[in-house]
């Protein structure tokens, strides 16, 4: 009774000790301190204005949903993609921090109150049982602050900008100051508790601690109303110039980020076409200068907060090619801040134009060409980002201008011409693409025209004679399941992936055209493929012209003739040995596939268990291939994949399982060149060599 007695009594002076002169200038200061801020948010936005409007419309109750689900919730950071100690203690700074906010929103509450119910009428509400409930809430989280300050400051001590994050002197200056704003709380706390001396100090167990310190070191009622008033004072005007601080430093991705992670989120994958009529407006494709980005894409610029995950993900990074996703960020956000206030000038004077020549330039000055063409558009960076910025969507808008002004040479741009001229990079005839098929009697569209399924077999399957038994083991398999199905036959074409990925917008939306074209005649609905560069086309890039299909991965359809009884798995396989799995970039992490491999593999090896790599499923590392990269001249022990193929060799796997041909290509030649036994298969391959039963028909040549 008498505790509850002593809780009924608690309260506290809001300016304790704070005399009316300095309530004054703290009013002053406070005001000041806003003014700067809301002028740097106001300066930032007029940056982002100078991008492109792409009439993007807000979905506000999406939005609300988005934030709640996203931002309070710190999923993408605790949880996120590669979660680690730092997306731990973030959440403790931002969680103390949220709760630390509200707290000083309510002691504001109480003050301001008093204007209008009397200035006799002190503590509306921040008295007993609140009060103590009030001071415990904001006691723990003002810790978890404190220790995720904590931790980040030591860290940056540690590293010092290792581990692929780069520190500036603002961020030393404002992680210490929130470290010290968040001790020094709790100092005044501790002199307001030997001050007021009430009843039951405990509810502020964090301040209570620091008052039985200072009474141990000897601080006597003489010195605690100065060291009071004068800690008082360092940490307002310190709170007041981190507020001030924050559009003018990495803190504004606490408002960026939070406006980017509210806003619909850009699947990997899917890029945003370029129309005729853009084309005849600005006379090119693509980011030639800062203007050329969407406003979104500028504001993305200003959440990027450095932290390195995507550099450290990236596999082009890795392989010591000149491509850091971070720095790629940074470095352009630094042209913004260096070229953008000469084009809000040039906004403001009607007379003015934009100079061709304004330096440093964004293309060769600030990020060169190698950079953009080293990436493999793997989106390892884009799924790894708590706060939503894509860089490979930066580097593809960047190629675009590259290839319409005519900046790519060597085998990457013969193959482009090859697919211009014959509709495949091989620059084989079309007579040639069904020769993959002789002796299968595989049925086309025209010999089976009431078709039900429609199996596209891809470039690579038709051209590449390793790849081609990828194609006739998934024929052998639709057969075996009795699966009504066609092929194009010769009248396939690329689906322009490769074409899009190196920048090459309009040559992939005439592939997309005449495929589209060719699929609505023939009345398709559903297919098939094995590659998952075409799925991605065929599924999220098509639609974008009136294509619209239901498209499968073979893995996911061939699962489903099992799960159906459709197709026959026999129950005595024989073990093919240690297996290993890897995901490819375009079925894993694109488009979310990485179940139906497994079980196929697990179903055609006999195996109990698949030994995994370290990075797996939709954190798998790109075998080197994607974002045209394949069609590059780089040797087996320069490719950007080099690092994957040595990961799967460590596992000691007799047999490396792929579902990509790309992949197979690749890692075939990694697994060849590092002088390893394994073989590499498709998924495909492994099922149909165990329902024939005869493993040398499908091992490699």
């Amino acid at each position: 009774m008498l505790l509850i007695a002593e809780i009924e009594d608690l309260s506290r002076e809001i300016f304790g000790n704070i005399d009316s002169t300095s309530k004054i200038v703290f009013y002053i200061v406070a005001l000041c301190s806003a003014i700067i801020f809301v002028r740097g948010i106001q300066q930032r936005c007029r940056l982002w204005s100078i991008g492109r409007d792409t009439g993007e419309t807000i979905n506000w109750t999406a939005s609300l949903q988005r934030f709640f689900g996203r931002v309070l919730s710190q999923k993408t950071v605790r949880y996120g993609k590669r979660a680690n100690k730092a997306g731990l203690f973030h959440a403790l700074m931002f969680f103390g921090f949220v709760v630390l906010f509200i707290g000083t929103c309510l002691v504001a509450m109480e003050e301001y109150g008093n204007l209008f119910f009397g200035e006799n009428q002190t503590n509306l509400f921040h008295k007993g049982t609140y009060y103590a409930i009030y001071e415990i809430v904001l006691d723990t989280f003002g810790l978890a602050f404190t220790f995720g300050c904590g931790w980040f400051l030591i860290r940056m001590v540690r590293k010092g900008g290792g581990d692929n994050v780069s520190y500036r002197s603002a961020d030393w200056f404002l992680v210490a100051s929130l470290l010290i704003i968040s001790l020094s709380g709790f100092g005044i706390e501790g002199f307001r508790i030997i001050r007021e001396e009430p009843s039951s100090p405990w509810v502020s167990f964090v301040g209570n601690s620091f008052a039985c310190l200072f009474k141990r070191i000897g601080l006597n009622a003489a010195t605690i109303d100065t060291s009071h008033f004068v800690l008082w004072w360092g940490h307002a005007l310190l709170v007041f110039v981190v507020i001030a601080a924050v559009p003018y430093s990495r803190l504004m991705h606490v408002i960026a980020g939070v406006i980017n992670l509210c806003l619909v989120r850009e699947k990997p994958g899917k890029l945003k076409p370029v129309t005729i009529d853009e084309l005849e407006e600005t006379g090119k494709t693509g980011v030639e200068f800062i203007t050329d980005f969407s406003r979104r894409q500028l504001m993305t610029l200003d959440a990027c907060v450095a932290c390195g995950r995507c550099t450290e993900v990236c596999p082009a990074f890795e392989a010591g090619k000149p491509l850091s996703p971070k720095d790629v960020v940074q470095e352009i956000r630094g042209h913004l801040n260096l070229v953008g206030p000469g084009y809000l000038r040039i906004a403001e004077n009607q007379d003015l134009q934009p100079s061709e020549s304004q330096s440093p330039k964004l293309h060769g000055d600030t990020i060169s060409a190698e950079t953009l063409w080293s990436c493999t558009t793997c989106y390892a960076c884009h799924d790894v980002c708590p706060l939503d910025v894509s860089p490979v969507n930066i580097i593809l808008d960047m190629r675009r201008f590259l290839i319409g002004e005519g900046e790519l040479s060597g085998p990457p741009a013969t193959a482009l011409q090859k697919v211009q001229r014959s509709a495949n990079p091989w620059g084989m005839p079309s007579i040639q693409r069904f020769e993959w098929s002789e002796g299968l009697d595989v049925p086309t569209v025209e010999s089976n025209p009431d078709f039900e399924i429609l199996y596209w077999v891809g470039c690579s399957a038709s051209y590449d004679k390793r790849v081609q038994k990828v194609a006739q083991s998934v024929v052998k398999i639709l057969k075996l399941a009795n699966v009504n199905f066609a092929t194009l036959g010769p009248g396939e074409k690329c689906t322009g992936d490769f074409a899009r990925r190196m920048g090459d917008e309009f040559l992939f939306q005439e592939l997309a055209q005449a495929n589209i074209e060719n699929l609505s005649r023939h009345r398709v609905r559903k297919i098939v493929t094995h590659c998952p560069h075409c799925l991605n086309s065929l599924s999220q890039d098509y639609p974008q012209f009136d294509g619209n299909f239901e498209v499968v991965h073979h893995s996911q359809f061939i699962n489903t003739l099992v799960e159906t009884g459709k197709l026959k798995i026999p129950s005595n396989i024989k073990s093919s040995g240690k297996l290993t799995y890897h995901d490819p970039c375009y079925l894993a992490r694109v488009n979310g596939t990485t179940k139906e491999p497994r079980q196929l593999i697990q179903l055609a090896t006999g195996a109990s268990s698949i030994s995994e790599m370290p990075r797996n499923q939709n954190h798998s590392s790109c075998c080197g291939a994607g974002g045209g990269r394949m069609w590059f001249d780089d040797t087996p022990d320069s490719r950007t994949g080099r690092s994957r193929v040595q990961e799967a060799i460590a596992t000691s796997a007799d047999t490396v399982a792929v579902a990509c041909p790309f992949c197979l290509t690749m890692i075939s030649d990694g697994v060849n060149a590092l002088g390893d036994q394994a073989r590499v298969m498709d998924i495909a391959e492994l099922l149909a060599e165990a329902l024939n039963d005869d493993r040398r028909e499908f091992t490699e040549d």
